[in-house]
């Protein structure tokens, strides 16, 4: 048997885990022992408060091919799987939560995959077991929104952050220089050759899921600011449109009051100077999302800070400078040199 010499990165991004650790370690092993390339195991914690810290230092030092990477505080689940990615040496580098609700033993698919040309191999949820109505409902309306919504690049309705991405991906991925990231979004966005490969996604067996409404609401707005300015398309449109009927509205209301006595109205004006408020208050909310995220962007703090690793040596992420963000020539220059 030839066994593939490349290096395959495995990314586990960890908050609060300590009840799953020691299952998600034995049954990933299990799995990479059968692929036949050697492995790493990056875990990435963000912050967590539990004893998973105390639990990966004892996993790291029985066996080096894990590796471990602990960030001073949590740094929002995209920018913890992007530290993992920029600190993967693998030629195939791969990301899975460690709940393991992403099925592991698809991982030789996604490799094989990998081995046909694919650059970017990504799971896609055709169905979900084990979660309450409550929690999958609210989940795929709000991918549906996204998929809608996105117009810089069309995304894959249901796609995953369980994916497998080439080391040329990578490399062009952390050469991005967004503070607040969508990460599927921004791979879909690089190109290269992708397939996605369905899956059922399962339900937790041990622990306590950390998306809640806030975080969807959160995740929700991050990825359609990120990919689309349709929000405020549909503001203008709207506006328009209510405009145009404001002034069909006066002229019949002229012709009326010119013709006939003009009839009562007060409850109807003040219905929509209220409306006319409330839409204004949300075209407002819409487009300060939008400067919020141009805020953020302008401060250029570092993505995360690293407190400590094990077997690894804290991952770094190249940023460029403002100018050089707003300097087509400039960035031209620096790729080619």
């Amino acid at each position: 048997m030839t066994v593939d010499a490349r290096l395959f990165s495995l990314v586990v991004p960890v908050m609060n885990e300590e009840e799953v650790l020691a299952d998600t370690y034995a049954t990933l092993q299990e799995i990479l022992q059968t692929i036949d390339m050697p492995y790493e195991v990056i875990v990435v914690d963000n912050g967590s408060t539990d004893r998973s810290p105390e639990i990966m230092r004892s996993l790291c030092q029985s066996d080096s091919r894990w590796k471990y990477i602990r960030l001073s505080r949590n740094f929002g689940y995209q920018n913890s799987i992007t530290a993992g990615m920029c600190a993967a040496a693998g030629d195939a580098i791969m990301v899975i939560d460690c709940d393991l609700q992403d099925p592991p033993e698809l991982i030789p698919e996604f490799i094989a995959k990998w081995r046909e040309g694919n650059d970017v191999v990504y799971g896609v949820r055709s169905h979900r077991t084990g979660e309450s109505l409550l929690r999958i409902f609210p989940t795929m309306m709000a991918m549906r929104v996204i998929s809608w919504m996105s117009d810089d690049v069309k995304l894959p309705l249901h796609s995953s952050d369980f994916r497998l991405i080439s080391r040329r991906v990578r490399d062009a991925y952390q050469d991005l220089p967004e503070t607040t990231r969508y990460v599927r979004g921004l791979i879909h966005w690089l190109g290269f050759r992708q397939v996605g490969v369905p899956y059922v996604r399962r339900g937790r067996l041990k622990g306590e899921s950390k998306v809640n409404w806030r975080y969807l609401v959160d995740f929700t707005f991050n990825a359609i600011s990120n990919f689309s300015v349709r929000p405020m398309r549909m503001f203008s449109i709207f506006g328009a449109s209510i405009l145009t009927l404001t002034g069909v509205l006066a002229v019949v209301y002229a012709a009326l009051s010119f013709f006939l006595s003009p009839p009562p109205g007060l409850t109807t004006v003040l219905i929509l100077l209220l409306a006319n408020l409330g839409l204004t208050s949300l075209g407002f909310g819409v487009v300060g999302e939008y400067i919020g995220k141009i805020y953020m962007e302008s401060k250029r703090r570092p993505l995360w800070l690293v407190d400590y690793s094990v077997n690894i040596a804290p991952p770094t992420v190249t940023r460029q400078p403002a100018s050089e963000v707003h300097a087509p020539d400039s960035v031209a220059i620096r790729r080619a040199a």
